[in-house]
């Protein structure tokens, strides 16, 4: 990937659900350039490594380029979206020799995303490969991938990390690449800037972050993360969970669940299965989850499968006093102009209604109360 290629791939990162909730809690201080650390630890084996890829200076300038552009943004958006996965890392680091600086591979190829996927051969935070995943008993069974749990996923890849490096056991920088390139290709490279331009590139970009993320003065936002998620509700299940049924019915956007469930890759997904896990979403997606296991549970009761009976409980997760029309949020929409077209609404009942706190986002589909 070039250089401008992982920009673009990691700006689309930044704009998935997780993190728009997150930046919507809690200030980044955009605007303000870290600073320098007044204690600045030495370089690991595999930083010092990496050195001859900052002897290019255009490249190297490059790359501080794209995390520096608009005072510092990315490097900021870097180190929050750390805080997210920092407490698994760190665990599972206390028990390995691997250098410290290993631990910036998913900034680089999954921009810390735990739903990750690479032509399905890759995935998850660690963008584990599949026969990686196979070779150490992972499930990969069509319903659950369980490279899309981060402890699961940073676990692979310690493993794998661990193998590589008792393969090639004097050159960590090797071992990066093997990692990412198979070893095949990391026994034939030459070791030394020239042999593959991509690669170069990236090989300078992951000097620049893997300093970057220790020289600076960046907020620790792990505990930021933990207030966060502890005002995300937990689903509820009855029965068998269904894709489509969560997207056709129920209006809860694919990318969600792929986001917010990076281990269910099937279609269907018993309760048992779900109860492994521990679920929350947003308010907003939540009370859309839950609108599906309350609906099905009234058309069992009922022991009816018309249609009356669907549409009577269909939304019944937010009254029993009306039912909804589902409106899909498009670019320039705000609470008041939606109302207007709905008589009898209001921007507060909405909001009620949809438990927003924040604002609405282009693409959220929001139950508009209609009263019978």
């Amino acid at each position: 990937m070039s250089l401008e290629g992982w920009a673009r791939a990691f700006d689309q990162r930044c704009i998935l659900d997780d993190f728009k909730a997150f930046e919507a809690e809690i200030s980044l201080a955009y605007g303000s350039m870290p600073g320098l650390n007044q204690s600045i630890p030495v370089l690991d084996p595999l930083e010092t490594s990496l050195q001859p890829w900052g002897e290019n200076r255009e490249r190297e300038n490059r790359c501080m380029q794209l995390l520096l552009e608009e005072q510092g943004k990315r490097l900021l958006q870097l180190a929050a979206l750390h805080g997210l996965h920092s407490a698994v890392i760190n665990a599972a680091w206390a028990s390995t020799a691997l250098p410290y600086s290993f631990r910036w591979i998913p900034a680089l190829t999954s921009g810390w995303n735990q739903s990750a996927h690479s032509n399905h051969s890759r995935a998850g935070l660690w963008w584990n490969a599949k026969e990686q995943a196979s070779d150490n008993s992972t499930q990969l069974d069509g319903a659950i991938d369980k490279r899309g749990v981060p402890a699961t996923s940073t676990a692979l890849a310690i493993a794998e990390l661990e193998k590589l490096q008792r393969r090639f056991p004097n050159d960590p920088h090797r071992v990066l690449v093997a990692y990412l390139k198979g070893m095949a290709f990391a026994t034939r490279w030459s070791g030394q800037p020239g042999y593959d331009k991509q690669l170069d590139e990236w090989l300078a970009l992951y000097k620049v972050v893997s300093r970057m993320m220790v020289n600076t003065t960046l907020t620790d936002h792990q505990m930021d993360w933990v207030e966060v998620l502890s005002k995300w509700e937990k689903v509820n299940c009855a029965g068998k969970l269904s894709r489509n049924n969560f997207i056709e019915k129920h209006g809860l956007p694919a990318g969600v669940l792929t986001q917010f469930l990076p281990w269910w890759v099937g279609d269907e997904l018993p309760c048992s299965a779900l109860a492994s896990y521990e679920v929350a979403l947003p308010g907003s997606y939540a009370s859309r989850w839950n609108s599906v296991h309350l609906s099905d549970e009234a058309e069992l009761d009922s022991g009816s499968g018309s249609a009356a009976s669907i549409a009577n409980t269909e939304y019944s997760s937010y009254t029993v006093a009306y039912t909804c029309k589902l409106h899909e949020v498009k670019s320039g929409d705000t609470l008041w102009n939606i109302s207007k077209r709905y008589p009898g609404t209001t921007p507060e009942w909405i909001a009620e209604i949809n438990e927003i706190t924040d604002y609405i986002r282009i693409g959220e589909v929001l139950c508009i109360p209609i009263q019978p």
